[in-house]
């Protein structure tokens, strides 16, 4: 098979594969549900991918891609340090209308005992920090944060605004987007009246 030729089929696969893992959730859809559903022989599935659960992340690998792809393109409408954290955080509210990520919580949960595949997904999961670390590495150019602290700046920050995503059932998208702004603002911010540094 051509490389261009495969690279149509494996995305076709791929395509094919997120609509019906949304559909039906990741342990609900068979191998045979696949094949039918996709209209590839089993074969052809397997010769481009080993697995389901391989599949699955290939699915995950490539919508973290599409995510990251999407914010280097618009992360240049936000000049400085302060803009760019308010705006990774819209980014991530954009990003909950894709079901995928549910689907995700769903596989990570159900497969506890598969090592390599939980280290894959935790791959998966850190892919964002680095884009937060680079933008908080602004923040130290701009002399706003401390270098020392910022690879726990990022971590803190990632984990506020994955904590977040367990209220997407609660609230609508534009209450979603004021949650996270505020947010953001009390991240950089702090909570507390006439803040000082005791």
């Amino acid at each position: 098979m051509s490389t261009d030729k495969a690279k149509k089929k494996r995305d076709l696969i791929l395509d094919k594969a997120k609509e019906l893992f949304i559909q039906r959730g990741y342990a609900a859809t068979s191998m045979d549900e696949l094949v039918r559903y996709i209209g590839v022989s089993k074969g052809s599935i397997y010769y481009h991918f080993k697995s389901k659960e391989e599949l699955f992340i290939q699915l995950l690998i490539r919508q973290n891609r599409e995510w990251i792809s999407a914010w280097v393109k618009k992360s240049g409408d936000f000049p400085s340090f302060e803009e760019k954290v308010y705006g990774i955080a819209d980014h991530m509210v954009d990003d909950f209308q894709n079901p995928l990520i549910k689907v995700g919580e769903e596989f990570y949960i159900s497969s506890p005992e598969n090592k390599p595949l939980l280290d894959q997904m935790l791959e998966i999961i850190r892919e964002p920090r680095k884009l937060y670390r680079d933008i908080f590495a602004e923040g130290v150019k701009e002399g706003l944060l401390p270098e020392e602290e910022l690879d726990e700046i990022a971590i803190v920050f990632a984990s506020m605004l994955d904590g977040l995503s367990t209220t997407y059932y609660e609230r609508s998208s534009d209450e979603l987007r004021v949650l996270y702004r505020r947010a953001v603002k009390y991240f950089l911010h702090g909570v507390l009246r006439n803040h000082q540094d005791h």
